[in-house]
């Protein structure tokens, strides 16, 4: 799928079947990306996993990552409490490059969003697709990585956190 970032208002979706789709920059391929975008809306019940009304293309993520992004922000407390406990496993991680995110911070954020990326992702479209969208990602290698060599660990701390999508 191609890649899309979600500019999107902090309000829950309150009308699961409403979503306003808008390009950045009208390129062809965020159009090509709004395309696919609305055939996902129409092929897979996405409702569980989308927190916004509004959606703004632009070239950059994936739209449940991004989605999810908004979630873990409704859960400040929780997701301080899962980055303390990701900090006793993993006291030294990645920075920027294709291996972490933009701060120490960020890295240890996006182990969480990832994991509840990939959780969504083998619910929406299996296993085998999933191992083959996360090995194609350029970015956020150590990130993944880890939450597929450590998953019972994360799993346990996404739990614990109450920050799983049920």
């Amino acid at each position: 799928m191609a890649c899309v970032t979600v500019a999107a208002l902090a309000t829950t979706l309150f009308a699961a079947d409403f979503l306003s789709i808008t390009l950045k920059h009208n390129s062809p391929r965020e159009l090509q990306t709004k395309a696919e975008l609305e055939q996902v809306l129409r092929d897979y019940d996405l409702r569980k996993f989308t927190f916004t009304r509004e959606v703004v293309i632009e070239e950059l993520s994936s739209f449940i990552h991004e989605q999810l992004h908004w979630y873990l922000r409704e859960h400040p407390a929780q997701m301080r409490d899962a980055v303390d406990q990701l900090r006793q496993f993993y006291p030294r991680v990645p920075v920027g490059g294709s291996e972490g995110a933009e701060t120490e911070y960020s890295t240890y954020g996006h182990i969480i969003d990832c994991y509840l990326e990939i959780q969504a992702d083998r619910q929406l479209i299996g296993e085998e697709r999933t191992r083959a969208v996360i090995r194609d990602k350029k970015h956020y290698a150590w990130i993944y990585q880890t939450d597929l060599n450590d998953e019972p660990r994360i799993t346990a701390i996404v739990h614990r956190e109450r920050l799983q999508i049920e």
